[in-house]
């Protein structure tokens, strides 16, 4: 009896690069709702092994987070092996995860690069903060919802470090892959509601005709930022006269869970720069 022949290799792959807390989640299962596309989420996460939100009932198994770390570059080309019949396949990578794999994929001139951030520094790193706290990293229907929100005290320094962190973060990932020649397609948060932010995702992907993709994630803090901020006066005082100041402000203005256009442009060309 013949052998079987092997699975037939994705006619596109690609990798989500993210910095925490910056939509990638709401990405990833925006895209694997799409019939051509299979998005894992954080397969080499330092906790586990995240696969794709419609392969999480064991249809796929990379083997366990000791065996992935022992070698993950053989993890990184299962990935790309097993489609489960997907012609277009990919994952999210994220800050702090396997150097091996993000060199690895940055040098992978055939893997298309989708680079997702979010504008909003401030709510970028209070999501943290409050998904340290909580342990909830993810919210899909069907899960419990936090009766009341979370409140935690931002410093100040801490604030402006994460937000430099991430910046540099961006900023080598573009250097490396303008050093070798590659154009990554940059998505911002706070236009991936929109059905032009999501057609452009999927033509740069190359599905064969785009869709309407379904939502999956719930946003976990839509409060206003004095309500999920104990410490909001003093925060606001000692960060007068900055760009994150604006943020603060801006939101004031604008209403609860607004991320002002002026400053969401500010920060994109900053990162990008």
């Amino acid at each position: 009896m013949p052998a079987a022949a092997p699975p037939a290799p994705p006619r596109t792959r690609f990798v989500v690069i993210a910095a925490p807390r910056t939509g990638s989640n709401w990405l990833c299962t925006l895209l694997d709702s799409h019939p051509e596309i299979l998005c894992h989420h954080e397969i080499f996460n330092p906790e586990g092994i995240h696969y794709a939100l419609s392969h999480r009932d064991g249809r796929l198994d990379f083997g366990g987070v000791a065996a992935r770390d022992r070698d993950p570059l053989a993890v990184l080309g299962r990935v790309w092996r097993e489609t489960a019949g997907h012609p277009i396949v990919g994952f999210k990578h994220g800050l702090g995860q396997s150097r091996a794999v993000f060199d690895a994929v940055l040098a992978d001139r055939e893997a298309k690069k989708v680079v997702i951030r979010r504008a909003g520094r401030v709510r970028t790193y209070l999501s943290e903060r409050i998904a340290q706290r909580t342990g909830e990293w993810e919210s899909y229907p069907g899960t419990e919802l936090r009766e009341a929100p979370v409140r935690v005290e931002v410093d100040a320094r801490r604030l402006r470090e994460h937000a430099a962190r991430n910046r540099a973060f961006y900023r080598s990932t573009a250097e490396a892959l303008a050093a070798s020649g590659q154009t990554a397609l940059e998505v911002l948060y706070e236009r991936l509601g929109t059905a032009a932010e999501r057609e452009r995702v999927q033509r740069f992907l190359g599905v064969t005709k785009v869709v309407e993709l379904r939502e999956a994630t719930r946003k976990q803090n839509p409060g206003a930022l004095r309500e999920l901020i104990a410490n909001f006066d003093e925060l606001a005082a000692e960060l007068r006269g900055t760009e994150l100041f604006a943020e603060l402000a801006a939101e004031t203005a604008d209403g609860p869970g607004a991320e002002a256009p002026a400053a969401a442009g500010r920060a994109h060309a900053e990162a990008a720069g």
